[in-house]
């Protein structure tokens, strides 16, 4: 039975002396001068994320490895070893990210990823994958799914996802290198649709899973 839901997300923010706290590559400048964070946007939508899982504390244990007004970037070690506190047959793990194709600047799209191989972190893929689904074709943007081995997700053996014991996917909700996309990134509306329909994706797999 699933109690605990870890969040996690990707990188750092910016600390109150208006520092980025993470790798220059998980920033990007356009010609215009604009900067894109990829820690910051991970934040705001994973921010969202645990707020609409919170209407679940009663039943869920929603833990987040790191405050979404905390701009510290702490280590994957750590972040693994939040999540592997809890029992890994009790536990899903969802990291949020936003991807990037620097220097081309031309990638666009969502993915999310799994390691290699089939478990149960596909199946909580593919229920997430197929709710970002509704809204990304709403908005006409690209879902950059991978169906050769019959499901949705994209494999990579990622360190968060390797190293978790429990059922762990990673989003790359779209590119902040990209304008287009950055554009959507980087407005409330959207990351308040993103943020519910991750959420609905998770909750359709508690609600099919979470008991077995």
């Amino acid at each position: 039975m699933i109690k605990n839901i870890i969040l996690d997300f990707g990188h750092g923010g910016i600390d109150k002396n208006g520092n980025y706290t993470t790798a220059p590559s998980k920033m990007y400048t356009f010609s215009n001068g604009v900067v894109a964070f990829e820690g910051e946007i991970n934040r705001q939508i994973g921010g969202l994320l645990a707020l609409y899982l919170s209407t679940h504390r009663l039943r869920y244990n929603v833990v987040l490895t790191v405050n979404p007004y905390d701009a510290t970037d702490i280590s994957l070690d750590k972040r693994v070893e939040i999540a592997n506190s809890f029992k890994k047959d009790e536990t899903i793990l969802i990291s949020v990210h936003s991807n990037a194709s620097s220097p081309s600047g031309t990638g666009t799209g969502f993915e999310i990823y799994t390691t290699t191989g089939q478990t149960k972190s596909d199946i909580l893929a593919t229920e997430i994958g197929n709710s970002v689904k509704t809204l990304y074709q709403k908005l006409n943007l690209k879902l950059r799914f991978n169906f050769t081995d019959g499901d949705l997700d994209q494999e990579n053996n990622f360190f968060i996802l390797r190293k978790s014991a429990c059922p762990a996917v990673l989003l790359e909700c779209l590119f902040f290198d990209n304008w287009n996309d950055y554009q959507k990134l980087r407005d409330p509306e959207f990351q308040k649709e993103m943020s519910w329909y991750i959420y609905k994706g998770i909750m359709s797999y508690l609600d099919k899973y979470g008991d077995v």
